[in-house]
């Protein structure tokens, strides 16, 4: 009778083991992967998310962060493509083959003014254009919203405040705009990813880069340079959240409109990260030993007869190189919603909750979760 019962036990342990291997994969823990590290203040907004999940799921949905460890940042794409990854940051001018929509408002960067603005017209616009969609869909990939740093300063090792500081110095570029500007005021484009910056600077291959102020601390950059020139270098608004399709179809339903649900605040927490760090670390620049100086009116000049012309120039080049149907069009509807999310963030305080529930009423919830990654 004994052995009868212990038998009976295993049979349903056993059974309970397959049951719950059974369970669809809303159970899963989503693996969220970023090029940039631990301290960087956006991983710490994926962080949040990731507590997020398991919160609103009831713990049927967990998150954990990979920051520089599954993938690097040019390896994000191809990871979530091939179902390494479940959520990844992608930086569209890695891959300008792959993405040539979404890189084409990157091109715009410059032309931000805050980065609450620019990721709600950067979102915005991606999921209401067929050809973006198209492209994020070809790239195994369901796009769920673009975040963006803060407004760009220029950090150097030496001063900088005048066109001849700038002549024929090395400089780190974001992407194309920056490097049109770097070159447009006599210095020279250096390509290379954010988190490759430090060590560049420190051995000389780079005299100075564009970055927020915020990177002195969350990317220790306050190391190797002890300036910052306060230019308006616009926002960095090229990367966006996107989740594998290839796992996306294998979420139930339910854990579909949890990820869906949450993204809009992901994003905001991203933005508002971000911000208020640059913020703190504005403040702090005396202790960090950091100068803070403003531009040359001749620099200022230089910067605003730049921009006169770029918008012509991002056109232009991306019919010419890129194939971009309509590009004229397209550029005025984005510069457009620049203008109209400017005036939705006027006067927002650095609240994550609220600008969440912003992106939340003015884009997500004119989507349908279904039709999400179709």
């Amino acid at each position: 009778m004994e052995r009868t019962r212990m038998a009976g036990w295993r049979v349903a342990a056993v059974g309970a083991l397959l049951a719950a291997l059974a369970l669809p994969v809303s159970g899963q823990q989503i693996k969220i992967v970023s090029g940039d590290g631990p301290q960087h203040d956006g991983v710490k907004a994926m962080q949040e998310f990731a507590k997020w999940l398991g919160e609103k799921s009831g713990g049927k949905v967990t998150g954990r962060v990979f920051p520089q460890t599954l993938l690097s940042v040019k390896e994000i794409p191809a990871g979530l493509r091939d179902g390494v990854g479940d959520l990844g940051l992608v930086v569209h001018p890695y891959h300008r083959a792959e993405f040539p929509e979404a890189n084409f408002i990157a091109d715009f960067s410059l032309f931000a003014k805050s980065n609450p603005a620019a990721a709600g017209a950067a979102t915005e616009y991606i999921l209401t254009c067929d050809e973006c969609m198209a492209e994020m869909k070809k790239q195994g990939q369901v796009y769920l919203g673009n975040i963006a740093n803060a407004p760009y300063s220029l950090l150097s090792k030496k001063p900088l405040t005048t066109l001849a500081d700038l002549k024929g110095i090395k400089i780190r570029s974001g992407g194309d705009a920056w490097s049109r500007w770097i070159e447009a005021m006599g210095a020279v484009s250096v390509s290379i990813p954010a988190a490759e910056a430090y060590q560049a600077l420190s051995q000389g291959v780079l005299d100075a880069h564009t970055h927020s102020i915020g990177s002195l601390v969350d990317q220790s950059l306050a190391d190797v340079v002890k300036n910052a020139t306060d230019m308006p270098l616009g926002v960095y608004l090229g990367a966006s959240m996107n989740f594998s399709a290839k796992n996306w179809a294998t979420l139930s339903p339910e854990a579909r409109k949890v990820v869906f649900d949450l993204a809009p605040y992901l994003l905001a927490k991203y933005v508002t990260n971000l911000r208020v760090a640059a913020d703190v670390v504005r403040g702090k620049l005396p202790q960090l030993k950091v100068t803070l100086h403003q531009p040359s009116p001749e620099l200022v000049s230089a910067n605003e007869a730049f921009l006169r012309k770029d918008e012509k120039t991002i056109v232009e080049l991306a019919a010419k190189n890129s194939g971009i149907q309509n590009a004229s069009q397209k550029a005025a509807r984005f510069v457009a919603l620049l203008a109209k999310w400017e005036k939705l963030t006027a006067g927002m305080p650095p609240d994550h909750q609220k600008l969440g529930d912003l992106y939340q009423r003015e884009i997500f919830s004119k989507l349908d979760v279904s039709k999400i990654g179709r």
